[in-house]
């Protein structure tokens, strides 16, 4: 196994520029494939893995999507508990190091893999979880740019282990492929404790807003301003849209371990070149079904949820909730997801003995459905304010998108309108009696 290694090693050294391209970083974390990951390693490392508590023994291996060649990594466990019913081995989180072995490897434009088992919930729910946020990144712009994260199979020493969530992981790298990255003016943080961010990227200084915003909800070193003058200070700092949207989704998933209600799992950026502070989601394991169905879209702890005390920002969190729901967010979109993500990973699933699932995989499913039914019309019936969704003319078939299903049925009914010319003339988006190109450069204009 060891001279294995060394020659991959060797191997990998030629084909990793072929293998690595920073322009399709993205399409690593595609949620309409499932990849099918490769690791493979001595079994002692195996062994020493699977069992290690200290989380941070990194042993070599040989790592390979289905189709490409290996490319040697370090491999690490993560701090999700293991799960194990009655396998000869425990399905573990994962930290995949591309470059740690091979100095500037990357693997399709990343530096580092976190591959999570599901733990607190299931990897079914967390995928979920990790959904919801790359919905509000969508076309509109909600001045929000999440990871992206993709449900995995991974083998191990040829053994399948299961299905993971594959999840994008904040480092520089991450940063650089979102054009966010400049050497000396940009820091990342990690926030797994409330109130004591790990600077991660940047330093040996802390950033100029890090030293600003000295006070509760963001570090407990100052007093915190008069909520008026907060409300005036916050927004010079901190992309309020973006903290704000990463509460909202959060708290839609009622997840009780996130921003508001511990103060933790997340990352923030800071730059000194011209952005304000954005923040990241992490660990969304424990969110979905979190609080339950019926959670408080405003509830939170005292110190960490403060921000929605302030008018303006409460406003503001209140109107995001509401134009994602009725926009890329909206039920019929997310119930369309639930359905495709059951027939892409079902298979899988039920081949994992480590799944978690207290049911049938298709009973889980059924599960969702309904729990994202129940929770839209929750959240709807708690949103202050809330303004009913206006229907969309180019959504021909109504299903909270318009795409090409829409744009073939305008083709479908291309010509006049029936006489007389009524407004809800299918196709007719402009209400001019006739459908024709001009529907559909409106209809693209709503595209997405």
């Amino acid at each position: 196994m060891c001279c294995w290694i060394q020659l991959c090693f060797v191997i990998s050294l030629v084909t990793v520029t072929n293998q690595s391209n920073a322009q399709d970083w993205a399409d690593v974390f595609d949620p309409n494939q499932m990849l099918a990951l490769n690791l493979e390693m001595e079994q002692s490392d195996w062994e020493t893995i699977q069992h290690d508590e200290t989380l941070s023994i990194e042993v070599p291996a040989m790592f390979w999507i289905d189709g490409e060649k290996p490319i040697l990594i370090a491999v690490r466990r993560k701090s999700a508990d293991p799960i194990n019913e009655g396998t000869s081995f425990d399905k573990v989180s994962l930290k995949i190091d591309i470059n740690e072995l091979v100095s500037g490897q990357m693997w399709h434009g990343l530096r580092k893999l976190s591959i999570e088992n599901g733990d607190d919930e299931d990897v079914v729910a967390e995928g979920m979880a990790w959904h919801l946020h790359r919905l509000a990144s969508g076309s509109e712009g909600y001045g929000y740019t999440p990871g992206l994260a993709a449900w995995v199979t991974l083998h191990i020493n040829g053994i399948n282990t299961g299905v993971y969530l594959n999840v994008e992981q904040p480092d520089k790298r991450y940063l650089q492929n979102r054009k966010t990255y400049i050497a000396d003016q940009t820091w990342l943080y990690k926030v797994s404790d409330p109130n004591q961010p790990d600077r991660k990227v940047g330093g040996p200084q802390d950033s100029p807003t890090y030293d600003e915003l000295c006070f509760l909800p963001f570090v407990d070193n100052c007093s915190a301003p008069d909520p008026t003058v907060l409300a005036k200070l916050l927004p010079k700092w901190v992309d309020m849209q973006g903290l704000l949207t990463l509460g909202a989704l959060c708290q839609f998933g009622s997840g009780g371990d996130a921003i508001f209600t511990a103060g933790k799992n997340f990352y923030f950026a800071d730059f000194t070149f011209g952005l304000t502070r954005r923040y990241y989601p992490w660990d969304l394991d424990s969110h979905i079904p979190g609080g339950g169905m019926n959670y408080d879209i405003y509830a939170g702890n005292a110190e960490y949820a403060s921000l929605l005390s302030i008018p303006e920002f409460r406003t503001h969190y209140s109107q995001i909730l509401n134009d994602l729901i009725c926009g890329p967010m909206s039920e019929e979109v997310f119930l369309a997801f639930i359905d495709s993500a059951e027939t892409l990973i079902s298979t899988a699933l039920e081949a994992d003995v480590n799944n978690q699932l207290e049911e049938t995989v298709a009973e889980r499913f059924d599960f969702l459905r309904s729990w994202f039914s129940q929770r839209y019309a929750s959240v709807i019936s708690q949103i202050e304010g809330y303004e009913p969704c206006a229907s969309n003319p180019s959504d021909i078939n109504e299903d909270g998108i318009v795409n090409v299903t829409d744009l073939l049925i305008l083709i479908g009914a291309w010509g006049p309108c029936d006489e007389p010319c009524l407004q809800d003339c299918l196709g007719d988006i402009n209400n001019d009696c006739v459908v024709d190109v001009a529907d559909i450069l409106i209809m693209l204009g709503d595209w997405g």
